[in-house]
C-alpha cells in the first residue's frame, strides 16, 4: 500500500505545518480503508519541477520520515534505488524508488492540447519492449505506472497482456511490491554503509530548474 498525496494536491506551495498534516491526514485515511498502513509515497508526477522527485516541496521528504515512511517513489535523479539526503551533518535520508516519466501510461493515452493520445498504445508498448530490454541487459531496475483510468480499455490491456507474457520469457526476473524491494534494499544497501556524502559539482546556471 502506497499513498499519492491528498487529494492530488500540489504541495510545493504548502506551508511545512500544513503539508504535515496533509500527510498525516492522508496517512490515516489509507490505514483507515485498508487496513495496513501505507509504507510508501508517490508524489504528482509533472516534468516542470524543481525537484527530481516530482511535485515535492523543500520539506516533503524530512515530513515523510517522520511520519514512518520506508521510501518515496518517484526517484528521477537514477535508474536504481537510491537515497535522497534531507540532512547532511546527521546523514538523514528517504529510500527513493526509480520512477520514468515515459514508462507511465498517462503521458502516452490522455489527450494533449493539440490531437489525440487515441493513437499512442502502441508507442507506449515499443517503449516499454525497448527500455526493459536495456535494463534487463543491465540488471537495473524497470518500473511501470499504469492508471486504470487509462490503460483499463480493451485494445490497451492487451497490449499490456501481450507485454507481461513477453516478460515471462526472461530468466532471473524479481517482481517486488514497492514495500518488499524498499526492504531489501534497506537491509542489503542501507544508507549507514552505503550513503557517501560527497560535495556536489552541480552548479546553477541561468534558467536551470535549481
Amino acid at each position: 500500500i502506497a499513498a499519492h498525496g491528498f487529494k492530488h494536491e500540489d504541495v510545493s506551495g504548502l506551508e511545512r505545518d500544513v503539508e504535515r498534516e496533509r500527510i498525516v491526514r492522508t496517512t490515516e485515511i489509507l490505514a483507515e480503508i485498508t487496513g495496513r498502513r501505507p509504507t510508501g509515497w508517490f508524489s504528482l508526477p509533472r516534468q516542470g519541477d524543481p525537484f527530481a522527485g516530482g511535485t515535492i516541496s523543500p520539506n516533503t521528504m524530512d515530513l515523510l520520515l517522520d511520519a514512518g515512511y520506508a521510501y518515496m517513489g518517484n526517484g528521477l535523479a537514477d535508474d536504481v534505488p537510491h537515497y535522497w539526503v534531507t540532512d547532511f551533518a546527521s546523514r538523514r535520508a528517504m529510500l527513493t524508488l526509480p520512477y520514468y516519466y515515459h514508462f507511465d501510461d498517462q503521458f502516452f493515452l490522455m489527450f494533449p492540447r493539440k490531437g489525440t493520445g487515441l493513437e499512442h498504445p502502441d508507442a507506449l508498448a515499443r517503449n516499454w519492449k525497448a527500455e526493459f530490454d536495456a535494463q534487463y541487459k543491465r540488471g537495473r531496475h524497470f518500473h511501470m505506472t499504469l492508471h486504470p483510468r487509462h490503460i483499463g480499455w480493451c485494445n490497451r490491456l492487451q497490449l499490456l497482456d501481450e507485454f507481461l507474457s513477453y516478460l515471462r520469457g526472461f530468466p532471473g526476473l524479481w517482481n517486488p511490491t514497492g514495500e518488499e524491494c524498499a526492504r531489501y534494499w534497506l537491509a542489503t544497501y542501507p544508507a549507514s554503509t552505503y550513503l557517501r556524502l560527497e560535495p556536489s559539482i552541480w552548479r546553477d546556471y541561468p534558467g536551470s530548474l535549481s
